[in-house]
C-alpha cells in the first residue's frame, strides 16, 4: 500500500482549494503538479492515470496526486469534486511490503492518544497522519463533515482578510486528520480477525469515556450502554490498557480537573461538579489519591511556579 505521512501539529500550506464539476468532452491534461493534490469526490465518476497507474474515483472517494508525478484524465466523464493543492515540509510518500502493517502503526498511534493526559502535548507533538494514495470514505456522516470543512476552507481562502491563508489552512488539516480517522476506522473492520474479539468492544469504552466523563458512571450503567457483563468489560480493558475502567476514568477526571484548577476562576464545588464528582470532600480524596496532594495544594504549588 502506498500511502503519505504527515504531521498533524503542522499546517499545510495551501496554494488554494475549491470545488468544480467537470462534464464531457472535458478530460483532464497531462501535467505534473510541482505540489500535492487531494481529489475528493462529491458526485460520478473520474478516470486517471498517474505515471501509468490507472485510478476511478467514485463518490466519496479521495486521492492523493504526487507533485513529481505525471497524471493525465484517460476517459471524459462527469464528475463534481473538491480539490486541494498544497506543499508541505512535513510530508513523505512511503510504501508498506505487507498489508496492514500501516494500520497496526496507527492503531498504536491511537492507543497512546486514547491514554494521553487531557490537554497535554506528551502525546501530540510529531503525531503522524496518513493519507493512502487513494481510498474511499465509507461513513456518510464523515463524508459530509470533510465536504463542509472543505467548504469553509473554499471560503476562508477568497476572503483575503488577514490570517485567511492559516484560517483556510485549519479547515484543510481538520479534513485530512478525518481522512486519516476514517482510514483507520476501515482498516480495523478489515483486521478484526487478526485482533482479539474484544478488542473493539475497549475502543469502544475508552471513546465513551473520554466523551461521558461528566456524568454519573457505574458498572450497572455500562452493561445497559454496552449490553455486556460489567465484570468481563473490566477484565478485558486492563488487559488492552493495564487499567480498570474506574481507575482510567478517574485518570480521565483528574486531568480535567487539574486544567479548570489552572486555568479558569471556578471555586472547588464547581470544578468536582463538571468532572463528575458530585461531592466536593470525596474528589478531594481522589484527587490527593491520584496527584498525591489535595487540589488547594495543588493550585497553590502552581500558582508558586508562575
Amino acid at each position: 500500500m502506498e500511502y503519505y505521512q504527515m504531521r498533524a501539529d503542522v499546517l499545510p500550506k495551501i496554494h488554494f482549494v475549491d470545488e468544480t464539476v467537470i462534464r464531457p468532452p472535458y478530460v483532464h491534461k497531462k501535467r505534473r503538479p510541482g505540489e500535492y493534490i487531494v481529489y475528493v469526490v462529491k458526485s460520478g465518476e473520474m478516470f486517471l492515470e498517474e505515471d501509468g497507474v490507472a485510478f476511478t474515483l467514485r463518490e466519496g472517494d479521495v486521492c492523493v496526486l504526487d507533485k513529481a508525478r505525471t497524471h493525465v484524465g484517460t476517459k471524459a466523464s462527469t464528475c463534481g469534486y473538491y480539490y486541494i493543492h498544497f506543499q508541505s515540509s512535513r510530508i513523505e510518500a512511503h510504501r508498506e511490503r505487507y498489508e496492514g502493517e500501516l494500520a497496526e502503526r496507527m492503531q498504536k498511534q491511537r492507543q497512546k492518544s486514547l491514554k494521553s493526559k487531557c490537554f497535554s502535548y506528551e502525546a501530540c507533538e510529531n503525531v503522524p497522519l496518513c493519507l493512502p494514495k487513494h481510498f474511499h470514505i465509507e461513513d456518510f456522516k464523515v463524508q459530509a463533515g470533510i465536504l463542509e470543512l472543505l467548504r469553509q476552507a473554499t471560503e476562508a481562502n477568497y476572503h483575503q482578510l488577514e490570517g485567511y491563508k492559516t484560517m483556510c489552512a485549519c479547515r484543510v488539516q481538520e479534513a485530512f486528520i478525518l481522512m486519516s480517522r476514517s482510514f483507520l476506522s476501515a482498516e480495523r473492520k478489515k483486521s478484526a480477525g487478526r485482533l482479539p474479539v474484544y478488542y473493539p468492544t475497549v475502543q469502544k469504552l475508552q471513546e465513551w469515556l473520554n466523551r461521558e466523563y461528566a456524568t454519573p458512571i457505574s458498572g450497572e450503567r455500562l452493561e445497559q450502554e454496552f449490553g455486556g457483563n460489567f465484570d468481563y468489560m473490566n477484565r478485558i480493558f486492563k488487559k488492552v490498557t493495564g487499567q480498570t475502567i474506574f481507575t482510567y476514568l478517574t485518570n480521565v477526571r483528574i486531568s480535567h480537573a487539574k486544567v479548570l484548577i489552572l486555568h479558569t476562576p471556578m471555586r472547588m464545588r464547581e470544578v468536582c461538579e463538571r468532572v463528575g464528582y458530585p461531592d466536593v470532600y470525596y474528589f478531594s480524596r481522589v484527587f490527593k489519591k491520584t496527584t498525591g496532594m489535595s487540589p488547594a495544594a495543588f493550585a497553590a504549588a502552581s500558582q508558586a511556579e508562575e
